[in-house]
């Protein structure tokens, strides 16, 4: 007998448990109190906000760290592309002239952070500095980046954040966390709330599938910023079934071929990166591959 989703979806479709909001709250408390008391850190510009899957409510347990955002605000890195790509740093702003940089103002998070949780409980990786979980907190990691401006023309840019790869320096890395967050909330609200909790039902759906040894692990990014580019009317259906078969249905056909690549029709939620541009970790195979399997595994048919 076929399994009846229904009442799968309607429990999957849940925020995760106070107990893991708390530890969550816990977790960035600590980290913002660790950074924001210690002198080593007073002569740097900076904020502390927690970015991902956390504060944008579509986490699911165990399925993310908690990613915080630790951001040098004394100056900020620019990129030039599409109309702007003629344009300099003069033509946009004064060039910054303070002997502030990124490498160091890692290098100084990462200090205290060992002092604050210990050298044990602190690792550093390429791009994050990583905090074990505890009995009260979960984990987390520490994204120590600057202030970053892509101009798309003289008078447009959108600001986010660079990262710094210690492995490869002068590799450029940036996001839109900021963006994220709004945009994700605005899709929210325009599908009367059904947005994150479609998003919510597929990363646990993934979450078995991957316990059951059927797919490897698809990143929790790539499904929220897959399920952000199903159109809205596709969460008018009347059930969770509805509205999980016509988003599986929108990515798997959306992503038959490289054409999607630069397509504006998959985008990150941020709407400034492409969803499938080269560098990322994944590929539009990745999200077709998941969708077509997801598909078969909930039964759906043809």
């Amino acid at each position: 007998m076929a399994r009846d989703w229904e009442p799968t979806f309607a429990t999957w479709y849940k925020r995760a448990s106070d107990a893991e909001q708390t530890r969550y709250e816990n977790t960035r408390k600590a980290i913002n109190e660790a950074l924001r008391g210690d002198a080593r850190l007073s002569g740097y510009s900076f904020d502390v906000y927690a970015k991902g899957s956390y504060p944008a409510f579509t986490n699911v347990v165990r399925d993310s760290d908690v990613d915080i955002a630790v951001e040098l605000t004394t100056y900020y890195d620019t990129e030039f592309i599409h109309a702007a790509k003629d344009l300099t740093v003069e033509d946009v702003g004064t060039p910054y002239t303070g002997d502030a940089t990124l490498a160091g103002f890692k290098d100084d998070v990462e200090k205290v952070l060992v002092s604050a949780f210990g050298s044990v409980a602190v690792d550093r990786g390429n791009k994050a500095i990583h905090i074990r979980e505890s009995t009260r907190s979960l984990t987390a990691d520490v994204v120590p980046c600057v202030t970053h401006k892509t101009w798309v023309s003289r008078q447009t840019s959108h600001i986010g954040i660079q990262l710094r790869n210690d492995a490869a320096p002068a590799q450029i890395i940036h996001n839109y966390p900021k963006q994220h967050l709004e945009l994700g909330t605005r899709k929210n609200d325009a599908t009367s709330r059904r947005y994150k909790r479609v998003v919510r039902i597929l990363k646990r759906l993934e979450n078995e599938m991957v316990r059951q040894g059927i797919i490897e692990v698809v990143p929790s990014f790539l499904i929220e910023s897959a399920v952000y580019n199903v159109p809205n009317v596709g969460f008018d259906a009347t059930t969770w079934s509805g509205r999980v078969r016509y988003a599986l249905a929108h990515v798997y056909n959306g992503t038959m071929s490289d054409a999607c690549v630069t397509s504006d029709d998959w985008l990150e939620v941020n709407r400034v990166k492409y969803l499938f541009a080269p560098g990322q970790s994944w590929s539009r195979a990745t999200a077709h591959n998941f969708a077509g399997q997801a598909w078969d595994y909930l039964g759906l048919g043809s």
